[in-house]
């Protein structure tokens, strides 16, 4: 009698083990030779760390960074209070968007001194004419956004509100980041 032996009446039959890869045949030979321990260690290697061309390095690298730049930005930028002064400062029209280009047209008419002297002397009047402009929008957009602020968020910090939406005012629209979700004149 066996005692480790399983008896053949009664039970189920047992799942097979799939079979193993067929052995070659002892006459046959192999289409290359085997690699040796360092080659195929460079092989896994290769098959881990893709080395790249400085082309696809650089695009890689500058994706990271841009990826990183964006989460650290979007973890910045979630608070309630900056949402709200980014939507203030993107419905209502600002003299700060024209900033900048207008002062490199004035710039630019501020090389006619020599031909025109009375053309310089006006174009820097008008520039700090403008500018006292954009810091009068400025105040007046300030003084706005604290009665929407304690309006919508009661109770809500104020500290450095007012620099990032003067700066968010006189960047141009197409380049302000994150960009504008509403147009001029929506409700927010």
């Amino acid at each position: 009698m066996a005692l480790f032996r399983r008896s053949s009446e009664g039970t189920e039959p047992t799942p097979t083990a799939p079979a193993p890869a067929p052995a070659p045949t002892p006459g046959a030979k192999k289409d290359r030779p085997t690699p040796t321990r360092r080659e195929a260690e460079a092989a896994r290697r290769e098959r881990v760390n893709r080395t790249l061309s400085p082309k696809e390095a650089r695009r890689a690298a500058s994706q990271q960074n841009r990826a990183a730049r964006m989460r650290t930005l979007s973890a910045r930028e979630a608070a309630p209070e900056k949402a709200l002064m980014r939507d203030y400062v993107d419905t209502r029209f600002s003299l700060g968007e024209f900033l900048l280009p207008s002062l490199v047209v004035i710039l630019a008419l501020s090389f006619l001194t020599a031909v025109y002297p009375t053309v310089s002397a006006i174009t820097t009047i008008l520039m700090y004419v403008f500018i006292l402009a954009v810091l009068a929008d400025c105040y007046f957009l300030w003084r706005g956004f604290k009665r929407v602020l304690a309006d919508r968020l009661p109770g809500a910090p104020t500290r450095g509100l007012m620099m990032y939406g003067v700066n968010r005012s006189i960047q141009i629209r197409r380049f302000r980041m994150p960009a504008p979700r509403l147009k001029r004149g929506d409700t927010y």
